[in-house]
């Protein structure tokens, strides 16, 4: 009867002990920025607003005259090797770029993430239908030669 018991807490010992091995250390937070811009990354745009995803956890932001954002998600949200999606908008302009949480500073207990993200004009209506038309219109003279 000893032995059984032995051998029970020994088992139960070892899938306690694989348990906590296997178990994620959350202490501290995930920092997600970078700089939002249009053309090229010297052309900042300001006032965008930001939505940063992450495991299904949202924050926002807005962005600075230099472009800048930055949200924190607590670790327990987004951490180390994640996938991350930014997206910005201010009219006229609209952005998405998708990146991971690629550094991790375990001294300091935080983990970041990079993501610029590009912006360009929305096309409307007016612009999407003549843009159609102009291409119909191609077709059909190339086509007629």
């Amino acid at each position: 009867m000893k032995k059984i018991l032995l051998s029970f807490v020994l088992v139960m010992s070892l899938i306690l002990l694989a348990g906590f091995a296997s178990a994620t250390v959350c202490a501290g937070n995930t920092i997600v920025g970078g700089t939002i811009y249009q053309n090229t990354i010297t052309t900042p745009v300001s006032g965008a607003s930001v939505t940063v995803t992450c495991n299904g956890y949202t924050q926002t932001d807005t962005s600075g005259a230099n472009g800048a954002y930055s949200v924190v998600f607590p670790c327990y949200q987004c951490y180390y090797n994640n996938a991350v999606v930014v997206d910005a908008v201010k009219n006229p302009l609209t952005g998405e770029s998708k990146g991971t949480v690629s550094m991790t500073y375990p001294g300091l207990n935080l983990d970041v993430g990079i993501v610029n993200v590009p912006m360009v004009p929305e096309f409307g209506l007016v612009v999407g239908l003549t843009t159609m038309l102009g291409a119909l219109g191609v077709f059909f003279v190339v086509r007629r030669k």
